[in-house]
């Protein structure tokens, strides 16, 4: 069993059941036995808990931002409505991806401690300003006021984290697998929809 996969295994055992029991109703035992490996794992590669935590919060929004990144490197913005979709679809994909962490880490940051405020003060400012960036070219092209534009913003990010919040709302009849997927699609879909039907495009 290769390291990578070990600390693969761990954490995904750790998102799963963070997002069941929470952080707190989780303990080291139960992740290494939901893991099958080795308590002294846990400490080999993260110390302890609260190291597990932080690495897979940094590995999620490193990657996050990354795409984010990679969405808004052109230097020409997104200025159609094609793109600014398929910016979207990508987002939300990445975070589908990732879903039970998605949840978890999307209720952790309703919650006010040291380890939520450095998240803010670092990776939450950068994907405000990387979001903004996407909605940039949309501002311009519909000569948005600064409040029209804080508006906008507000609306994508609850677009993009809306599924996450809300998961044990549309879980019931969608499971975390291809029915899940079908649903990320119609919701997509019915958005565009709705937007096209706002701004009368």
């Amino acid at each position: 069993m290769s390291e990578l996969s070990t600390k693969q295994r761990i954490m995904d055992a750790a998102a799963q059941l963070f997002y069941y029991n929470g952080f707190n109703g989780t303990s080291i035992r139960a992740i290494t036995e939901k893991a099958d490996v080795n308590v002294s794992l846990i400490s080999y590669h993260f110390k302890n808990k609260q190291g597990l935590l932080e690495f897979m919060t940094v590995d999620y929004f490193e990657k996050y931002l990354e795409l984010l990144d990679e969405i808004t490197q052109n230097e020409e913005p997104l200025s159609n409505l094609d793109d600014f979709f398929q910016a979207i679809e990508q987002i939300i994909h990445y975070k589908y991806d990732h879903f039970q962490f998605s949840c978890f880490i999307q209720r952790e940051l309703s919650l006010d401690n040291m380890f939520i405020r450095e998240l803010f003060s670092t990776y939450v400012a950068k994907e405000k300003f990387l979001l903004k960036k996407i909605i940039n070219g949309l501002s311009n092209e519909w000569k948005l006021s600064d409040v029209e534009q804080d508006v906008l913003y507000i609306q994508l990010k609850s677009l993009v984290n809306g599924l996450f919040v809300y998961a044990h709302d549309w879980q019931d009849h969608y499971q975390w697998d291809q029915s899940g997927k079908m649903f990320v699609k119609k919701y997509m879909e019915t958005f565009k929809k709705w937007f096209h039907g706002k701004i009368n495009v």
